[in-house]
């Protein structure tokens, strides 16, 4: 816990905050780290923010109260303490505030807020947009190929910039570009400026591994991160241009002061040469990571090729811990891979702000129409949650039928009574939407659910049973492994291939 140097402190100007039913969010615009705060704190926080510099020691002798209680000094005290800790506040050089400082304070702290009658998020805190399914590239695993024919239109400059204006006026923290191609618009840089100019932290992912000098240098000022988009398998084959177009791409990227991210699909394949992947990324001079989950690609017979088993998953788990171990890398894992951080406890997990799947209720994506959707890979007619260039913001956030119902997910008979409903961690972890069968249910890709006490019946084993149709050894050992049987039982299913997706080719 951090000391106060100076009784003087102040709300750090990289940090947003947001009322909520519960409280409020802060949002660090430098990490994008998100933190979650109660009521009685989220009065503190705004009675010092509206006050600027403020004397903590008249802070707390003010009657700051909540539901017409006082709220104690040394509550308030821990909780500046901690939010300093947090960098939500700023210790003053010592020094002296004048009598309007005090009146404007003790204004302040007689301050009412109202807080949102809805117990959802009062808006996402990020919104995915692909400003275009148009791309120059092939890649096998696109799965953008699964329903950009469904969407013939994007939106214009204005209409884009009238998008923009109803994210920002929302409170959204985030705006995360992608595609298809979004180099492919003229206007990114624009729409990027203007994100910026509204407030929005911007980032934008890409596929390519050129890009002009010009439109880097004007996107510098507008973004921090660029995302780019890893063919892995061309680093596989040791193909020696790739690697000099990034290595020059990396160059050009910190000539600009902007940082340069990989975003890696976990197929089979990569896991199984995810460290000379790793090493070879590092010395073309990348240091941030993404490691995104192998989503279904609109052809089976690719999935069925670089689906990962579950012995993949814990070979992907022991290669992440040894990661780790290397503080110089920044690696980020895919809300779809939420069960890799099973086994952490609750008050852990809560902490570090794991909460799984967040389709609808964090987040949001745009088609390149303006169509809006519960996350970017839940797209296609029956996701549609309206459409932003026609409709209110705040209708459709708060009144969809759809974004109700995958923030609601856990409460669905297919989840509940399924291995992700019977799960611990459920809570914080939930899986992924996408490989559920249906699309709302449980997702049969986690390794191994830790089940809760109540669930754990031997009588109800089917591998078990599967084992005693098919018969012992002489000495008492099944003749078909656990393993063997799980990957047979996979097959059955195109190895998970999600009928929803199957229902929808």
């Amino acid at each position: 816990m951090s000391h106060i140097i100076s009784k003087f402190i102040k709300f750090s100007s990289n940090i947003r905050i947001r009322k909520e039913n519960f409280g409020g969010l802060l949002f660090n615009k430098s990490t994008g780290d998100v933190i979650e705060v109660d009521r009685e704190a989220f009065i503190v926080i705004s009675i010092i923010s509206a006050s600027e510099i403020v004397d903590m020691d008249a802070l707390l002798e003010l009657p700051i109260s909540y539901k017409g209680r006082m709220i104690g000094k040394k509550s308030i005290r821990k909780i500046i303490l901690r939010l300093i800790d947090l960098g939500i506040f700023e210790s003053m050089p010592k020094g002296f505030l004048n009598e309007e400082s005090y009146r404007r304070l003790e204004e302040n702290s007689r301050m009412t807020i109202k807080w949102p009658a809805y117990t959802h998020l009062s808006a996402p805190e990020t919104v995915h947009w692909a400003l275009t399914y148009k791309c120059g590239e092939d890649c096998p695993d696109c799965y953008m190929e699964r329903h950009k024919r469904e969407f013939t239109s994007e939106l214009n400059t204005q209409e884009a910039f009238k998008l923009i204006d109803k994210i920002s006026d929302a409170e959204v923290f985030q705006l995360a570009i992608g595609g298809g191609e979004p180099f492919l618009r003229d206007d990114l840089e624009a729409l990027a400026a203007y994100a910026h100019k509204k407030g929005l932290v911007t980032h934008i992912t890409t596929g390519r591994y050129e890009i002009e000098s010009r439109r880097l240098q004007e996107l510098s000022k507008y973004i921090k991160v660029l995302q780019i988009g890893i063919k892995t398998e061309e680093l596989l084959n040791s193909n020696a241009k790739t690697n000099e177009k990034l290595k020059a791409l990396v160059a050009q990227l910190n000539e600009f002061n902007i940082i340069t991210g990989a975003n890696l699909i976990m197929t089979g394949s990569t896991i199984k040469n995810l460290d000379y992947i790793m090493e070879v990324l590092l010395e073309l001079g990348f240091k941030r990571f993404t490691f995104l989950r192998y989503k279904p690609p609109v052809k089976v017979g690719r999935w069925l090729k670089e689906k990962p088993y579950k012995d993949d998953i814990w070979l992907l788990e022991n290669k992440l811990d040894k990661l780790k171990e290397n503080e110089k890398l920044h690696i980020r894992i895919d809300c779809a891979f939420a069960f890799l951080q099973r086994e952490l406890s609750q008050q852990i997990a809560e902490d570090s702000g794991f909460k799984g799947c967040t389709a609808g209720e964090r987040i949001i994506s745009l088609a390149p129409d303006g169509s809006v959707f519960p996350c970017s890979q839940l797209t296609g007619a029956s996701f549609n949650a309206g459409n932003l260039l026609i409709d209110d913001f705040d209708t459709i956030w708060n009144k969809s039928s759809i974004l109700k119902k995958y923030r609601g997910f856990r409460t669905n008979k297919s989840f509940k009574n399924d291995d992700c409903g019977k799960c611990t961690v459920k809570n914080f972890c939930g899986g992924c939407r996408v490989f559920a069968s249906d699309a709302i249910g449980s997702d049969p890709g986690c390794p191994d659910p830790l089940y809760e006490d109540k669930y754990i019946d031997e009588e109800n084993d089917v591998i078990a049973e599967i084992q005693d149709d098919i018969g012992y050894t002489d000495a008492g050992f099944p003749y078909a492994r656990r393993e063997d049987i799980e990957k047979w039982l996979e097959e059955e299913n195109d190895r998970g291939y999600p009928a929803w997706i199957n229902s929808t080719r």
